[in-house]
């Protein structure tokens, strides 16, 4: 009888260490590098093309979305971008519908890393009164014609972007709970370019604000 404890931990510690592992979700791709499997345009009238492992995007005079099949509520995403020096206005949308409606990080100058509700208003900021305040915290973290790293986190209510590890918005907000991810090409004309699409689910969101790096 007094091995029956034992043997118990025995049992047990394996079990609990393999569901562990299993509840730390894995980095999922979102674009294979190769095919645009996955994602749907909001318009036929569009030129999209995969070329040297990159989402190329060209529009003129036209709002362009490509829109991924697969809804996500908690989660880290990540997506690198290169818009061209001049002639660009471009986003990240996320927690989307097909549409697609919902938040969507800009990429424009300045504003890069600011959050926008598509076909809505503005969320951070929250207007156009308030936009000086966002240019001082974000500083110049943007770089006009590089590659720039995006990086979202949506717990709950509690949305965090970096760009380029630059902490560009923290707020709350519950306006879209869950939703796809997007990315846009707003007419401005010159090819716009997309890499490293990847996003990694989290588990069930805390209540209030999650305390997150």
């Amino acid at each position: 009888m007094k091995h029956f404890p034992i043997l118990g931990i025995f049992v047990v510690m394996p079990l609990c260490s393999c569901f562990a592992e299993n509840s730390a979700a894995d980095w999922v791709e979102l674009f294979d590098g190769e095919t645009l499997e996955g994602w749907t345009p909001n318009t036929d009238d569009q030129k999209i093309w995969v070329k040297d492992d990159m989402i190329q995007m060209f529009s003129d005079k036209k709002n362009l979305w490509l829109v991924h099949e697969d809804v996500f509520r908690n989660f880290e995403l990540v997506v690198e971008i290169k818009a061209p020096l001049e002639n660009y206005n471009t986003g990240i949308g996320f927690r989307c519908d097909e549409t697609p409606i919902g938040y969507q990080c800009e990429i424009f100058d300045a504003l890069s890393g600011s959050i926008y509700a598509i076909k809505k208003g503005w969320i951070h900021p929250p207007s156009k009164n308030d936009f000086e305040g966002f240019y001082a915290k974000a500083g110049d973290c943007y770089i006009k014609g590089e590659w720039n790293h995006y990086r979202i986190k949506c717990y709950g209510n509690h949305i965090q972007i970096w760009v380029n590890d630059h902490k560009t918005a923290d707020i709350l907000d519950d306006t879209f709970k869950k939703g796809r991810v997007a990315i846009q090409h707003h007419g401005k004309g010159d090819t716009h370019y997309f890499r490293n699409i990847k996003i990694r689910p989290l588990p069930q969101a805390l209540k209030g604000r999650a305390d997150n790096p």
